[in-house]
C-alpha cells in the first residue's frame, strides 16, 4: 500500500513525538539510576503514547475521505437517474449551455454539487464541508428547488419544520425570489434516504399557495 506525502509526514511525526520522550527519560536515568525493569516499560509506554497521539488524526481522515466518496457517488448516481449532472464547481453546469438556474444560486456552493429534474422542476443539491453558524451543522447539505414564480422571503421556524414531513434531519427551511431552499444535517449516506429527502423538498414547493 503506497502512503501519501502527508501520511508519511503524520507517521514520521509519530515517531519523532514517542522517541524524544523515550531517549530523554534513557538519559536522565544515566543520572537516577532506576531499576532497568521500570525504565523499559516507561520507555515503551511513553513511546507508544507519543506515537497514537500524533497518528490518530489518520483514522478520522480516512473515514472523511471515504464518507466523502461515499456520498459523491449517491449524488453522480441521484443525478444521473433524473436527467441531470455531477459536478464540484457550479461554473460547470453552464459552461456547455444546458441552461441550468440553480448554479447561479449564492446557495449553490460546496465541494459536492447536482442538478436534475424531479417531477418537473429543477433540484439542486450542494454539499458544503464548512461548518453552517445558521444551523450550527457540520458538512451541511442543502436541497434547492426552482419555483415556477417569484416569492417573498419566508422562513419556516425551527418548532415547525417537521410538520412539513422533511425528515429528521431537517434543519432550517426557507424560500426567496424563484427558490426554495432545505438544510440537512451532514451529507447523503444513502441513496434511498436522499432521494426521500429531495421528494419531500419538492412537494413542499408543489404545496406553496399561488400568489
Amino acid at each position: 500500500m503506497s502512503l501519501t506525502g502527508d501520511t508519511r509526514i503524520t507517521l514520521v511525526t509519530g515517531v519523532a513525538l514517542g522517541g524524544f520522550p523515550t531517549v530523554l527519560l534513557l538519559v536522565c536515568d544515566l543520572f537516577l539510576r532506576l531499576p532497568w525493569q521500570l525504565v523499559l516499560a516507561l520507555a515503551a509506554g511513553m513511546f507508544v503514547f507519543g506515537f497514537l497521539l500524533a497518528v490518530m488524526p489518520l483514522g478520522d481522515d480516512q473515514r472523511g475521505a471515504d464518507r466523502r466518496e461515499n456520498s459523491r457517488v449517491i449524488l453522480l448516481a441521484w443525478a444521473c437517474l433524473n436527467g441531470g449532472r455531477c459536478e464540484t464547481d457550479p461554473a460547470a453546469f453552464t459552461a456547455d449551455g444546458e441552461g441550468w438556474e440553480l448554479p447561479a444560486s449564492p446557495r449553490f456552493r460546496g465541494s459536492l454539487l447536482a442538478v436534475g429534474h424531479r417531477d418537473g422542476v429543477e433540484v439542486g443539491i450542494s454539499c458544503s464541508t464548512h461548518r453552517d453558524p445558521e444551523t450550527g451543522t457540520d458538512m451541511p447539505m442543502t436541497v434547492l428547488v426552482r419555483l415556477s414564480e417569484e416569492r417573498s422571503p419566508a422562513r419556516v421556524q425551527y418548532r415547525k419544520i417537521y410538520r412539513l414531513g422533511l425528515g429528521e434531519h431537517a434543519e432550517s427551511v426557507a424560500m426567496g425570489g424563484r427558490e426554495l431552499w432545505v438544510k440537512f444535517e451532514g451529507w447523503p449516506s444513502d441513496f434511498v434516504e436522499l432521494n426521500a429527502q429531495v421528494d419531500a423538498v419538492v412537494r413542499v414547493a408543489a404545496s406553496l399557495p399561488e400568489t
